[in-house]
């Protein structure tokens, strides 16, 4: 396997921040810019680096504000991610384009549809977070999920004993980290886990990587996820692909069933048998595919 770069590119914006990104298959290739989950890093999309190349896909992974190497951003909104993005797009020679929001990175998927929609090719959310200030969305949800977003809707810094916990022990040791994590996750999780211990570095790579800045970051994503969107999902008319497993634990099945209710173009798949991280690795070549084939101008 071919191991792809890791140290991160950066793109000044101009508001004079810097914004960390990587570039994962053919870099020639069609763009689809990959929004990682929470916490991550730029170095998510390295998972998919040999499929995106096979495939003639360029992913473009960057790192949200106070993540990796991105500098901190106070008083962002998800909004303020599609201005970004935008910029980045512009910058590489990126007129169309396709998003794909991992997780927690499907908000700002959607985000960027609302803003830049006619710019998009293609939209995907890979166990895709949904609404979280809904709590009949969230009754399968893990405890410790519901605590955490919970204190950070409240006030951000309510969520920092559990992340600076959460960033200590991926410190110190990330493959020791991954196994207690392992313990929360459903069935599929731990098996895909056990049964590919680079899969498993790699998870806990770029988890660790998540924490370079330290947790301010975090603290804000999470009262940023936890809180109600800034834009409405009726609003988008452009098609978005949900991709759903029926194990998750972190993002529930009732999530992506509310969006397919109310996103007017939603195509679901659904997965019974995956969890939160077997849907990202099992259902990727889905994702590309769909990707590929996608022409969304014309079917608008």
């Amino acid at each position: 396997m071919t191991r792809p770069d890791a140290q991160p590119r950066r793109l000044r914006l101009p508001d004079g921040r810097t914004l960390a990104y990587q570039l994962y298959g053919a870099r020639e290739g069609r763009a689809l810019y990959y929004f990682h989950g929470f916490p991550g890093s730029r170095l998510q999309a390295a998972l998919h680096h040999e499929q995106a190349l096979a495939a003639n896909v360029c992913l473009v992974a960057p790192e949200r504000p106070g993540f990796g190497w991105s500098d901190y951003q106070p008083r962002r909104s998800i909004l303020d991610w599609a201005e970004d993005v935008a910029f980045m797009a512009d910058t590489l020679g990126h007129r169309r384009f396709g998003v794909l929001g991992v997780s927690c990175g499907g908000p700002y998927a959607l985000a960027c549809t609302h803003r830049l929609g006619e710019r998009l090719d293609y939209v995907g959310l890979l166990a895709g977070m949904g609404r979280m200030d809904i709590p009949e969305l969230r009754t399968t949800q893990l405890p410790a999920l519901k605590l955490m977003f919970g204190l950070a809707r409240i006030h951000p810094r309510l969520a920092s004993p559990m992340l600076a916990v959460d960033r200590l022990m991926f410190l110190r040791n990330p493959a020791r980290a991954l196994n207690a994590l392992a313990g929360l996750l459903a069935e599929p999780d731990r098996q895909l886990l056990a049964a590919d211990p680079q899969t498993a570095e790699d998870f806990a790579t770029f988890l660790a990587e998540a924490y370079r800045q330290g947790i301010r970051g975090a603290c804000t994503e999470a009262a940023l996820i936890a809180s109600p969107r800034p834009f409405s999902l009726e609003e988008i008319k452009v098609p978005v692909h949900l991709y759903q497993s029926g194990q998750d634990r972190h993002v529930p099945e009732a999530m992506s069933r509310h969006l397919q209710a109310r996103l007017p173009r939603a195509n679901l798949r659904f997965y019974p048998q995956e969890g939160h991280l077997s849907i990202v690795i099992n259902q990727f070549p889905q994702v590309l595919a769909d990707f590929t084939q996608s022409t969304l101008h014309e079917a608008a």
